[in-house]
């Protein structure tokens, strides 16, 4: 779990504060998520690159999820409250009607939305699990074809990706560059 104190409104609908106020947020985002969607071609996508695939994201699909969310959200009210006790004008806005897991998961399914990086939909696994993708990021079937970035992950990372995602490009080069060598097209 992440706990993410901003000093802007964490919703996707803004507000009205009274005059002279303003507002912050304390968020709660599930750092590796277990809910797991699909990326699917459909069948006139499949042979046309201008047709968009099919993304389902499943959020919240697993039930684990929700049990992170639920008490991340208690966290994050505890916090405010140990704010207000501390001295600081803490007024609760926009929050569950109640800790139970009624008015929570109520407040999940109106307030949640994505903060995270998508990742591992090209997973680097063996064929037979799965996977899209060989430990040297060659897509199993189509000779000539490499995949280097976040699609590879083969699970959620409990951080941003970008410097995985550095790496992976790097990695790539270097298979790249070693087959060039082997094949005596690529000169140091």
């Amino acid at each position: 779990m992440e706990i993410i104190w901003t000093a802007a409104y964490g919703s996707l609908e803004f507000p009205k504060f009274p005059s002279g106020k303003g507002g912050a947020s304390v968020m709660v985002q599930n750092s590796t998520p277990k809910s797991c969607g699909t990326v699917r071609l459909t069948r006139t996508g499949a042979n046309d690159i201008k047709v968009d695939p099919v993304v389902d994201p499943n959020y919240l699909s697993a039930k684990e999820d929700w049990d992170v969310y639920r008490r991340g959200l208690v966290f994050a009210r505890e916090i405010g409250a140990e704010m207000g006790r501390s001295g600081y004008a803490i007024e609760e806005a926009d929050v569950p009607a109640s800790n139970s897991i009624e008015d929570l998961d109520e407040y999940i399914r109106r307030s949640a939305y994505t903060g995270q990086h998508l990742l591992s939909s090209c997973r680097m696994k063996p064929l037979g699990e799965g996977g899209v993708v060989d430990r040297e990021l060659k897509v199993y079937g189509i000779e000539g074809l490499r995949v280097a970035d976040g699609s590879v992950v083969p699970s959620m990372i409990a951080s941003r990706p970008q410097a995985t995602v550095v790496m992976i490009a790097e990695r790539c080069a270097d298979f790249i560059r070693q087959e060039w060598k082997e094949k005596g097209l690529f000169m140091e």
